[in-house]
């Protein structure tokens, strides 16, 4: 059987399970852990996994004490067929009562466990405490120059290089240490003109000196050249550059004998007493960094030590790749052992809140956009519950802002197993409430849910009379069709097309909403083939569109049409076909694989009254149509079924489905 249905089997044994265990309390119940839709009324192994039978107990919650109110009354057989009065159900059985849980919590929700089985599950629990929220943010940090501490070497006059006392990158330089010597023409007239302005107008000086001074300093030439100058009285055909603070050259774009032209860069120099650390911070981490905030950073070259730093700027950029925004740190670096590309830790501490309600972070169990934690109650039961988080905490708890109070209980070892049972619960109510027309009104009668409503595909809105009739006529012929193929013959299938065409130009007549619907891409029919291969090929996507209205309408079960269902059907992979007889022939392979596929929506066959336990027969005037589905539920059920009336006027096979020995 394919997954769909087996899920719809398994989900329609599931509400028969959880019902009977409802209706009838007092019964102990067993069930399998691995296999929860198996419920046996004695102990045993599972038929399925042979993993012995645990034994069920009802919630807590819906066995309180005190007179309960009468919600509705409930099929044992039929889950889904309920009633707001007391009687028999459709297969003749008395219908139990469901009660009211009133203020307490949902028995869906809330979770009993043996005191042994807790044991055995290992699970722990731990209060809810209240403290403060730290933080501690870790990142990796990069070492890199202190641009405040960069300068480039130039002249304000153009010349030549004669001589380069520095003539190395990374050379180390301080204050006053010569770098080069140039020649220029500019700076040779300037200093003929201030001795001659000098012996003009004498060593009081006048405009003419004045102004020639002047234009020495605006050279940048030192006070200690110009006053051997007046001294000497010669001028200087070369000028001795020294450097204006210390450093390390990072670049020298110079060599001895190039001409330099005025604002050229002759040298970099970089002062390394302090140096920046260039931290990155995480998108989530950035609303606990601030300017200011005090840092440390762990230096693992060398001997590992902790220096202290301060946040000076954080950029306002993040890196599309990584994700994260850069943190500039200042660093001292007296000794100079702190270097350019160096990685270091950086680590900042803060405290996103003083006093918070705090969890362990192996307590909360996390499923996309929500956060589950499991309440440990005093009754001894468990129940989930869903929690709004916040911040982290660096010892592994997290700030809870919504969903829990200081001082309850919470489960920290084994929830993961309290989460399938409660997960289980939540489908299973979930499902009948879909059966139920998702709660009625009070005081409005609950309809029963008959075999029908049950039905495996989903319902279709009701065909007009023509248009049920056209596509019963399609069906017929679809079915027709079907027996040529699995037997391989072209010719039998090549007659029946233009019988499928007619019949389906008389539904597409009929049915106004037919030419937008499943079969839209099949007006013509399927196309005439030329060989055995390509009919099988074509036949499979018209067939299972042609069927699966069919199905929808329910017309296969009035017309004693056989619906099958093949896996691996060609172009499609999943496929349906229709029979007229119960005998599988998987017309999308023929001979190749005759016998591929299982049938669905299959009714009980007719056997002899007397024949045992061979099948179904023919079900009492006024007993709703039973598909496979109900079928199984009754079988799985019938255990929790009351002694007496439950086998009168059923035959062989409802009998067997009722038979308290099983």
């Amino acid at each position: 059987m394919k997954s769909n249905l087996s899920f719809r089997l398994l989900a329609v044994v599931l509400l028969a399970g959880l019902f009977t265990v409802a209706a009838i309390a007092a019964e102990q119940l067993y069930t399998c852990g691995m296999h929860p839709q198996i419920i046996k009324k004695e102990p045993g192994n599972c038929p399925i996994c042979g993993m012995a039978l645990t034994p069920i107990r009802a919630n807590a919650a819906a066995a309180s004490s005190g007179e309960r109110k009468i919600k509705h009354y409930q099929s044992t057989m039929n889950p889904g067929e309920v009633s707001p009065r007391p009687g028999k159900d459709s297969m003749g059985m008395e219908m139990v009562p469901v009660y009211e849980e009133g203020g307490a919590p949902s028995a869906a929700n809330v979770i009993h466990i043996e005191p042994g089985i807790v044991q055995r599950m290992n699970l722990k629990t731990d209060l809810v405490t209240r403290g403060p929220v730290r933080r501690e943010i870790r990142n990796v940090g990069t070492i890199a120059y202190n641009e405040e501490g960069l300068r480039d070497i130039t002249t304000k006059y153009e010349g030549w290089i004669e001589k380069l006392h520095v003539n190395a990158t990374w050379t180390t330089v301080q204050a006053g240490d010569p770098l080069f010597e140039i020649y220029s023409p500019d700076l040779y007239n300037a200093q003929l003109n201030y001795l001659v302005a000098l012996r003009t107008e004498g060593a009081e000086g006048g405009p003419l000196t004045r102004a020639a001074l002047a234009r020495l300093q605006l050279f940048d030439i030192s006070d200690d050249f110009i006053a051997n100058l007046v001294r000497s009285g010669e001028p200087s055909r070369t000028y001795l550059y020294r450097a204006p603070s210390a450093g390390v050259v990072i670049d020298k774009m110079a060599v001895a004998g190039q001409m330099m032209k005025p604002g050229e860069r002759i040298y970099r120099l970089a002062d390394l007493s302090s140096v920046w650390v260039l931290a990155q911070i995480f998108e989530n981490d950035l609303p606990f960094v601030q300017v200011g905030q005090s840092a440390t950073v762990r230096v693992t070259y060398g001997r590992e030590r902790d220096l202290p730093a301060t946040v000076a700027l954080l950029l306002p950029q993040i890196e599309e790749q990584t994700r994260s925004a850069t943190a500039r740190l200042v660093l001292p670096n007296p000794d100079g052992e702190l270097r350019a590309g160096m990685f270091v830790d950086v680590r900042l501490s803060v405290q996103p809140a003083d006093s918070a309600v705090l969890v362990p972070e192996i307590a909360v169990l996390r499923s996309g956009e929500r956060n589950t934690v499991f309440l440990a109650n005093t009754d001894g039961t468990f129940e989930p519950r869903e929690v709004t988080l916040g911040a982290r905490s660096h010892d592994g708890r997290y700030e809870v802002l919504a969903g829990l109070a200081e001082g309850e209980r919470i489960v920290t070892s084994g929830q993961f197993m309290l989460d399938s049972e409660s997960q289980l619960r939540e489908a299973i109510q979930k499902m009948l409430k879909a059966a139920q027309g998702d709660a009625a009104a009070p005081g409005t009668p609950l309809q029963p849910m008959t075999a029908k409503t049950a039905a495996t595909p989903a319902e279709a809105a009701s065909l007009p009379p023509a248009a049920l009739a056209a596509l019963t006529k399609l069906a017929f012929a679809l079915a027709d069709a079907s027996t040529p193929l699995a037997a391989d013959d072209l010719a039998g299938y090549r007659k029946q097309l233009p019988v499928i065409t007619a019949a389906l130009d008389v539904y597409f007549q009929a049915d106004a909403h037919a030419a937008h619907g499943p079969l839209a891409s099949f007006k013509s029919g399927p196309p005439s083939p030329s060989d055995l291969e390509s009919a099988q090929q074509e036949f499979a996507p018209f067939s299972t569109a042609v069927a699966d209205l069919v199905r929808a309408q329910h017309i296969h079960h009035r017309e004693g049409l056989h619906l099958f269902q093949c896996p691996m059907a060609p172009k499609i992979g999943e496929g349906r076909w229709l029979q007229r007889d119960g005998i599988l022939k998987n017309p999308f392979f023929g001979s190749g694989m005759l016998t591929c596929g299982d049938e669905l929506d299959a009714a009980p066959t007719k056997t002899d009254p007397h024949s045992g336990h061979g099948g179904m027969t023919s079900l009492p005037a006024g007993h709703p149509a039973l598909d496979v589905a109900t079928y199984l539920v009754a079988l799985n059920s019938a255990s929790a079924a009351p002694a007496g009336g439950c086998c009168a006027g059923h035959t062989t096979a409802q009998a067997a489905a009722c038979d308290h020995s099983r």
